[in-house]
């Protein structure tokens, strides 16, 4: 049975995308089956995996099909692959910027994604789908991912802010599952830009720990040049961080998704 996992938080500029390109990447070194889906209108996920337009439908598309009926009977037209990760992946454009009116035609708006991503296909082929959700917590957008989603992973900079928008999200997260225990729904909260440095990371990181428990992964993600890097479309080194063993962050992704694997097994 494959797992869908949203990674989302209110705030933006946490690592949000770059924690979904290095768990999926870290997932596939498991040798986990990996969908990448991009639902984020500026397509960061999509040119990182080496995404160019190619005149082949996205997931503006994918949605607009499943909401009007028209329905292609292929699903792996819109997946693409990434040699360099051997990931496989749907990206997005500026079209899904225009897709919150095509889903608040649907007279179930916020099962669309959830119906796509429960279909056969897509359950036979992938053991994870990790849906990298856009910021806003209160678009029909996010609700379809967290709807959809079996677990939701919460990537928290450390920093006040960003600490501050957990009970947010969990609210949010725990009406639209309709429970008031979220802790099954949860892969956990991973600490991003964490530097042993400062008072602040070591203030959050511990506030998270004694408020949530277990559910916050042990190693937080640390803020290095290296990340930056990573997601730097001009830069050569642009890709996931996992397979460098001297890379501290890819180490860190890499352990994050080795917890993630063995909570689903």
């Amino acid at each position: 049975m494959n797992q869908i996992i949203a990674v989302a938080i209110e705030k933006g500029g946490v690592g949000k995308t770059t924690t979904a390109l290095n768990i999926g990447a870290g997932l596939h070194l498991l040798n986990k089956q990996v969908l990448l889906i991009d639902l984020d209108q500026q397509g960061h996920l999509s040119r990182w995996l080496g995404y160019q337009p190619d005149g082949k439908p996205t997931i503006s598309e994918l949605i607009y099909q499943e909401v009007s009926g028209i329905r292609s009977n292929d699903d792996s037209q819109f997946i693409r692959h990434c040699e360099r990760e051997g990931l496989d992946y749907i990206p997005a454009n500026k079209m899904l910027g225009g897709i919150y009116a095509v889903l608040g035609n649907d007279g179930q708006s916020n099962t669309v994604l959830g119906r796509i991503f429960h279909r056969g296909f897509f359950a036979a082929q992938y053991d994870y789908i990790l849906l990298d959700c856009p910021t806003a917590v209160d678009n029909l957008l996010v609700s379809n991912a967290l709807k959809c989603s079996d677990k939701l992973l919460l990537p928290v900079q450390a920093e006040k802010f960003a600490y501050d928008c957990i009970p947010q999200m969990l609210q949010r997260y725990m009406a639209i599952k309709q429970t008031s225990n979220v802790v099954p729904f949860l892969s956990g909260m991973l600490v991003t830009m964490y530097n042993k440095r400062t008072n602040m990371s070591q203030d959050v990181f511990s506030a998270l720990k004694d408020s949530y428990g277990g559910l916050v992964f042990p190693s937080p993600i640390p803020m290095l040049q290296e990340a930056r890097n990573s997601t730097d479309d001009d830069n050569t080194l642009c890709g996931s961080l996992v397979r460098r063993k001297s890379s501290r962050v890819g180490q860190a992704y890499l352990a994050a998704a080795k917890r993630i694997a063995g909570d689903a097994e």
